[in-house]
């Protein structure tokens, strides 16, 4: 999901070597890292991406296919870290790929660790999900994650794509009722469900969180530094080279490593930095919203692979304006826009999009099978002060792919044909986006 609050200390780099898949990969120094990479952030003006080689882009592959109504892609992946003294290698065949969240959390049993383990705990963290209200406690660890880039054949070693990021090793969870009326707080008494080094945080064991513009006041550790696919060392047991950090999401994989072929056919907007001014931690784009009406609102979009459902915030004057009914189709079934409500959303205004989602919502029953439609459009209430914000949900990518330039800052989208689900080669951007009446 979305919402999630992360405390921690990032942890420092410290040289080692992992055996990964029975491979020696060596661990790269930040300094060489940043010698490998190809970024050059002009001034003014989107950046010249490299040539596409072996040592710098790879399309990692969904297990599943992107989007599908009821289930988040899907990805396979290893992860290596020292406990004991000793590296263990984990595998994850099926775990989500959530662009609402960030960070890579994995409960502590699932490494054999118990009150008794020695492993790095100078690097305390905890993390919050607010819509499900569970709380992870544990500690950031360095970790190696190995991405197979064809699926089902881990003896093609020399394809793997490995990250280098920290990974909360989490050694508490429990339910939170009260964190966000604490101030981001909660006592044990406060606390249930709690269980000490949990085996299984999630039905696959894992959660990876790959979004960008996440931290905030309350999230200060949701920084770029923890997100895997932004932070490659090596592709094919060579270390990277010229490799502009970056990926694609497509309806078969994420693409790692921006190059000017992959980059080709996308329509693109400067991002601007979190209030964190954290190097490299972008904002969400902007966006225009218009729900049943002629204006437009300007906040931020969220396309979050996480969740079917569509969440909508906008102004008193426009919420006004808009009329909800109870979901018959959405689990726990809340309240959502009435069948026909427009809703319009140009990113990143309506003056220059870059991309426009127009959809008109199903009401109460099952979203159109192969449209953006989301599960329901959630109206969340008004308040003061406050953003207008839209999480689209992951339907978007029905339409469209989606690009993050970690190094430069740049978001791009890109709309599918429909009928060959290629990108289009467009020469321009959309066309100004007019009202909604």
């Amino acid at each position: 999901m979305q919402e999630l609050i992360h405390q921690a200390t990032a942890p420092s780099f410290r040289s080692t070597q992992l055996n990964i898949m029975h491979i020696s990969i060596s661990l790269i120094a930040p300094a060489l890292l940043r010698l490998a990479a190809a970024a050059s952030c002009p001034a003014s003006g989107s950046p010249t991406y490299p040539e596409a080689t072996d040592k710098n882009t790879a399309l990692i592959p969904f297990v599943n296919t992107l989007p599908l109504i009821d289930a988040t892609p899907l990805l396979d992946f290893n992860v290596a870290a020292e406990v004991d003294s000793a590296i263990k290698t984990l595998s994850f065949p099926s775990t989500g790929m959530d662009t609402g969240s960030t960070g890579i959390m994995i409960g502590a049993g699932r490494f054999g660790i118990n009150k008794d383990s020695k492993f790095n705990m100078t690097n305390p963290g905890t993390e919050y999900l607010s819509s499900s209200q569970r709380l992870w406690e544990g500690y950031w660890v360095e970790a190696d994650i190995t991405f197979p880039v064809t699926p089902d054949t881990r003896r093609a070693l020399s394809k793997d794509v490995v990250a280098r990021v920290p990974i909360m090793i989490v050694t508490k969870a429990s339910i939170c009722t009260t964190w966000k009326a604490n101030g981001g707080k909660c006592t044990d008494a406060q606390k249930t469900n709690i269980e000490e080094y949990p085996k299984d945080i999630t039905a696959s064991g894992a959660y990876v969180g790959v979004g960008f513009g996440r931290s905030s006041d309350e999230q200060p550790q949701a920084l770029p530094d923890k997100v895997a696919l932004i932070n490659i060392v090596s592709i094919g047991g060579q270390a990277v080279e010229d490799m502009h950090q970056g990926y694609i999401l497509t309806e078969k994989g994420v693409e790692v490593g921006l190059t000017n072929a992959n980059t080709e056919g996308f329509c693109t907007t400067k991002l601007g930095l979190m209030a964190s001014k954290v190097d490299k931690d972008w904002a969400p784009p902007n966006a225009a919203i218009s729900v049943n009406s002629t204006s437009y609102d300007h906040g931020t979009a969220l396309l979050d692979t996480g969740i079917p459902q569509s969440y909508v915030r906008v102004s008193q004057e426009m919420y006004k304006n808009t009329r909800t009914i109870r979901s018959k189709y959405m689990p726990k079934h809340p309240r959502v826009l009435v069948k026909g409500t427009r809703v319009l959303v140009a990113i990143p205004d309506e003056k220059n999009p870059i991309a426009i989602y127009d959809v008109t919502s199903q009401g109460a029953g099952a979203p159109q099978a192969g449209t953006m439609q989301p599960a329901g459009f959630v109206r969340e209430n008004y308040t003061i002060p406050s953003t207008p914000f839209i999480n689209t949900g992951r339907m978007i990518y029905s339409k469209f792919d989606a690009m993050l330039d970690a190094d430069c800052g740049w978001f791009g989208m890109a709309e599918r044909s429909v009928s060959t689900k290629k990108m289009k080669k467009r020469a321009a951007c959309p066309a100004p986006a007019s009202g909604a009446k």
